[in-house]
C-alpha cells in the first residue's frame, strides 16, 4: 500500500501572508495549537501587540489528527466488538461492518471539529495570525519568510509530530503514522503496529475490532504507559486475546505497496502495511534554536524552568507538547495560560500543577493519576498499594465489562493518595476521581468517607481504598467517622 496522500482538508486555510506586518510586537506565539491558542487567548487580554505565526495546516493537533479523530474510530469499533459479543436474547448473526464507511465518519467528524477550532480563531485570524514559518536570529529577534520581527517576548508551542527512526526513513511512503491512519480509504486486511504506548494500544485494539489482524510490537511491557508490573502482566494477558504481541526490538526489513515485513526475535511479522507509532518528538526542526545561545538536548530542545516555562533568563518561554513534559490537552492548555501570563510580567512567576493524568481509551480504559508505580518503588515515601479486581465487580459484570485492576497507592503512615495506576471499565472516570483527590490532598481514609451509590463502578475505588486502608498506619475507622460528635444525642 502506497500513503503518500495527505490530508487535503485543510490545505489552503490560513495560508494568506499577513500584510502590513509591524516590525515589533510584545509578545509572539509561534505556533497555533491548543498551547498556542489557549497563550493567544491570555495574551489577547492585556495587549493588542501580538502576532500568532504558524503555517498550517490549521486545527490543532487534537482535533485533526489525534485525540479526536483517533476517540471517533475507537466508539465506532468497540460499539461493533460490543454488538457482536452481545448477551444472550439479542440476535448479532447478521451484524457486519462497512470499514471505508467506518472511516469516511471519522473523517466527518475529525472536520467538524477543525472547523469549531477555526470558526474560534476567527475574530482575530485576520488581523493576528502570519501563515508562515518562524525562524529565532536571536531571542528578540525572529526571520519569517525573509522578513525581521522582534518581540519582546516570544512563546514557542510548536507541538510535536509523528516521530520515524531514522532506519525507516527508506520506507516512508509505505509505513501509517498516528495521523495518516485516518486518510485511508479503507482498512488493511492485516497490520503490524510498531510501539504500544497510548496511540499504538488504542489504534490496535480499534482496527483489531474492526476485523484487521494485527501485530503489536514493542521492546517493553510498559502498554499504555502502566509501570506497575502485575498491571502490566494482567493488560498483557487482556490484550493478547485478541492480538498477536512481540515484546522486543523491531526492524523493519521490507516494505513497499503490498507487504511490510517486520522482524522481532529471529521471527518476521508479515503485513499488508505497518503503522509506527514509536512516539512523538517535538516540532523544533528550522526553528532556530541554536541562535538562543542555551544547551539543547537530544531532541534539539533547549533547557527550561518547568515551573515558569522560561528558557534560561532569555525573553522565551515553550509551552505544549513541544517541551515534552506532559503531552496531552489539559496540560498544554495549561502550559499555554503559564507561558503568556509570564511573557507579559518582568518577572515570572512559579506555577503549581495539577496532578499527573493520563488516559490511555482501551476497553478496559488504562489511566495513570498523580505518582506512578516506578516513581514511588525505591522512593523516599514508604507507600502501601490498594488493589481491586473487577471480575466480580457488580455493576462491570452488568455492563458485560467484567474484567480489569485498579491499584492506589497512598502514604504509609498517614493514607495521603499518592497515586493510581488503572486497568478497568470505565477508567476514564475513576480516574478524575483520583486525581481531585490527590489535587485536594485527601487520605484514603477521607474518601472512603464520601458516598458510594450501588450499584455503580466507583464501588470498585472504594474496594481498593479499603484495602489500601488495612495497610495504613492510622486504622480507619468508618463508624466513628460517621458520628455525630457536635451534636448531642437526643
Amino acid at each position: 500500500m502506497d500513503f503518500r496522500r495527505t490530508a487535503l482538508y485543510a490545505e489552503g486555510i490560513g495560508n494568506r501572508k499577513l500584510m502590513n506586518t509591524p516590525q515589533h510586537v510584545d509578545v509572539a506565539i509561534i505556533g497555533a495549537g491548543t498551547a498556542g491558542l489557549s497563550a493567544q487567548r491570555e495574551v489577547a487580554r492585556h495587549t493588542d501587540s501580538y502576532r500568532v505565526i504558524d503555517p498550517g495546516p490549521l486545527g490543532t493537533t487534537c482535533a485533526r489528527a489525534a485525540c479526536m479523530p483517533s476517540k471517533a474510530l475507537i466508539h465506532v469499533a468497540a460499539l461493533y466488538d460490543r454488538i457482536r459479543r452481545a448477551p444472550p436474547g439479542i440476535e448479532t448473526a447478521a451484524a457486519g461492518v462497512n470499514t471505508a464507511a467506518v472511516l469516511r465518519h471519522v473523517r466527518e467528524l475529525r472536520d467538524d471539529f477543525v472547523a469549531g477550532v477555526l470558526d474560534g480563531m476567527r475574530p482575530w485570524r485576520e488581523s493576528h495570525l502570519i501563515s508562515a514559518r518562524a525562524r529565532f536570529l536571536d531571542p528578540c529577534t525572529l526571520d519569517i519568510d525573509g522578513a525581521r520581527l522582534s518581540a519582546g517576548r516570544t512563546i514557542i508551542a510548536t507541538g510535536s509530530q509523528p516521530g520515524l527512526p531514522q532506519p525507516w526513513a527508506r520506507f516512508r511512503a509505505h509505513l501509517l503514522d498516528s495521523e495518516r491512519v485516518f486518510d485511508l480509504d479503507d482498512l488493511p486486511g492485516s497490520l503490524a503496529v510498531i510501539g504500544l504506548g497510548p496511540v499504538g494500544i488504542e489504534l490496535a485494539q480499534a482496527l483489531a475490532q474492526l476485523g484487521t489482524a494485527v501485530t503489536g510490537i514493542d521492546p517493553g511491557r510498559g502498554i499504555g504507559g502502566l509501570s506497575d508490573p502485575a498491571l502490566q502482566d494482567y493488560a498483557i494477558d487482556t490484550f493478547a486475546e485478541t492480538l498477536t504481541l512481540h515484546f522486543a526490538e523491531a526492524a523493519i526489513e521490507h516494505a513497499d505497496a503490498d507487504e511490510v515485513r517486520v522482524v522481532v526475535n529471529d521471527v518476521t511479522v508479515g503485513a499488508e502495511a505497518a503503522l509506527v507509532a514509536t512516539g512523538r518528538p517535538p516540532a523544533v526542526d528550522g526553528l532556530g534554536l541554536d541562535r538562543l545561545g542555551v544547551p539543547l538536548d537530544d531532541h534539539g530542545v533547549p533547557e527550561f524552568n518547568r515551573q515558569t516555562l522560561q528558557i534560561g533568563d532569555l525573553p522565551v518561554f515553550m509551552a505544549g507538547d513541544v517541551n515534552g513534559v506532559r503531552p496531552v490537552l489539559h496540560e498544554a492548555a495549561d502550559e499555554g495560560r503559564i507561558a503568556a501570563w509570564n511573557a507579559l510580567r518582568d518577572e515570572p512567576a512559579c506555577f503549581e500543577r495539577h496532578p499527573p493524568l493520563a488516559i490511555t481509551f482501551t476497553s478496559p480504559n488504562i489511566a495513570l493519576v498523580g505518582a506512578r508505580f516506578t516513581e514511588l518503588d525505591g522512593g523516599d515515601t514508604p507507600f502501601v498499594t490498594g488493589t481491586a479486581r473487577f471480575e466480580r465487580q457488580g455493576r462491570a459484570r452488568l455492563m458485560d465489562a467484567a474484567a480489569g485492576r485498579l491499584h492506589v497507592y497512598a502514604a504509609r503512615d498517614d493514607g495521603r493518595l499518592l497515586g493510581a495506576e488503572l486497568f478497568a471499565p470505565a477508567g476514564e472516570h475513576l480516574a478524575h476521581l483520583l486525581a481531585w483527590a490527590i489535587g485536594a490532598g485527601m487520605t484514603v481514609s477521607e474518601l472512603m468517607e464520601m458516598p458510594f451509590y450501588h450499584p455503580v463502578i466507583e464501588e470498585a475505588l472504594r474496594a481498593a481504598l479499603r484495602d489500601a486502608a488495612k495497610r495504613v498506619e492510622r486504622a480507619f475507622d468508618p463508624a466513628r467517622s460517621m458520628r455525630c460528635e457536635d451534636y448531642p444525642v437526643r
